[in-house]
């Protein structure tokens, strides 16, 4: 019995992370001109999922509150996005959405509680793996759906999108898949495994469509990724090798952030992109002025990007004159939303996070100790042209969650059984 109960937990979880990457239903939905109307399904099975993880939560309510105390700058942040309900320009949204965003935090703290950082990866290694079938079947058994066709014109005609509504959004969850594929491969418990092939088959169809997706960005952000990868492991080593190596690899990147802006105009030509990244600093310029009038606090969660009815938002698109659903780079949303003390708090938090993502890499020798670091470089580098930092119902934020608690929960076990080893060594009678 109590092995079938953790069966359907597991199943539980892995329902709860595919809903979370916005696959499947907005797809369906579409109508025939290609426009998504409103989603009347999700929202009730993410109120049963928060539902449920609540319960889940209050027959461990001990273990809850000692975990939940391990990082208080997430509570500050979505305690600013409860807040902003008073200051908003769209109350009822705002309200709403804040409430989901706790539901989404505490569904990643539930994974963290329950859940090591290994059986978290595996798990959602099978919701991503389930991503990749369908949008596979999609792409070639019904590629009126799976298939970009008259979206945008019919400009991206061609290009896979699985069961995702836009390529860019399959191209962007396909390297987290990658990610987490190459974890599980690599992973101490699956390296003597029969099935430590299935990995592996993740990890090359993952890369298949983000080339099939025929997103630039996410192709860039696997090779960097990719890239960065080893040069965290070298992380590991002694410090006085580290200081030679962390001067290497600034001079690297120096040397190719010159190369980059003295040839620009050749490779955002190459790219397909223009010097103003296909619109996005007009874009950000005629935010700054929107955030200039309410920069502490912005204009409450979920408030900014709205409808022609909202005075912000009709501003910005009749300025902008076409409809952009948001800002195309996470920061600058999160400034317009919560101002200078949303964004700050995510900062610090962000900071934090990567500072003890290091510690926690050089205690640990398995390839988990490799996860937060990689996790955060993938969330900071698509924050720059997308935009999946303080989201609802979100899988990003989800796992920001989740791996911030985990790498807290899992060093403090770290240092306890590094003592506990240490006093039983001493503890050794000595016979020389």
């Amino acid at each position: 019995m109590l092995r079938f109960t953790r069966l359907v937990e597991k199943a539980f979880v892995v329902f709860s992370l595919f809903l979370s990457t916005a696959a499947l239903i907005p797809v369906l939905l579409e109508s025939p001109d290609g426009s998504i109307p409103q989603d009347p399904y999700s929202p009730l099975l993410f109120m049963g999922i928060y539902m449920v993880t609540l319960l889940l939560l209050a027959t461990q309510r001990k273990s809850f509150l000692l975990v939940a105390q391990k990082d208080f700058l997430i509570w500050v942040l979505v305690g600013i996005a409860l807040a902003s309900a008073i200051w908003t320009v769209a109350p009822d949204i705002t309200l709403r959405r804040s409430l989901l965003l706790l539901g989404t935090t505490l569904f990643g703290i539930y994974l963290a509680m329950r859940y090591s950082l290994r059986e978290q990866l595996q798990l959602l290694s099978w919701a991503l793996g389930l991503v990749i079938l369908l949008s596979i079947v999609f792409a070639i058994g019904l590629p009126s759906y799976g298939l970009m066709t008259i979206q945008e014109g019919g400009v991206h005609a061609g290009a896979w999108r699985g069961i995702m509504s836009h390529k860019n959004l399959l191209g962007r969850l396909m390297v987290l898949s990658s990610m987490v594929f190459l974890f599980v491969a690599n992973s101490d418990s699956i390296a003597n495994s029969k099935n430590r092939w299935l990995p592996w088959i993740g990890y090359v169809l993952s890369i298949v469509l983000i080339v099939r997706s025929t997103s630039k960005t996410a192709l860039v952000v696997f090779v960097v990724l990719m890239l960065i990868m080893p040069l965290y492991r070298t992380w590991r080593r002694n410090f006085n090798q580290l200081v030679p190596i962390a001067i290497a690899l600034i001079l690297v990147i120096g040397s190719a952030v010159i190369l980059f802006v003295d040839n620009l105009p050749f490779i955002t030509s190459a790219l397909g992109r223009d010097l103003t990244l296909t619109g996005r600093t007009e874009l950000w310029s005629v935010m700054l002025e929107l955030i200039q009038e309410r920069p502490l606090l912005g204009y409450g969660f979920n408030g900014f990007w709205r409808d022609w009815d909202s005075d912000v938002t009709a501003y910005l698109w009749r300025t902008l004159q076409w409809e952009c659903p948001y800002g195309h780079n996470g920061f600058m949303d999160l400034l317009a939303e919560l101002g200078i003390s949303g964004l700050a708090v995510f900062l610090l938090s962000l900071t934090t996070a990567y500072i003890q993502g290091v510690r926690w890499l050089r205690i640990t020798k398995n390839v988990e100790g490799l996860w937060t670091l990689m996790y955060l470089s993938f969330l900071v580098i698509y924050n720059i042209s997308e935009s999946t930092l303080l989201a609802t119902n979100s899988i990003f934020w989800i796992l920001y969650v989740s791996t911030i608690f985990s790498m807290a929960i899992e060093s403090e076990q770290a240092q306890i059984y590094s003592y506990a080893a240490v006093m039983a060594q001493e503890k050794e009678p000595n016979f020389r």
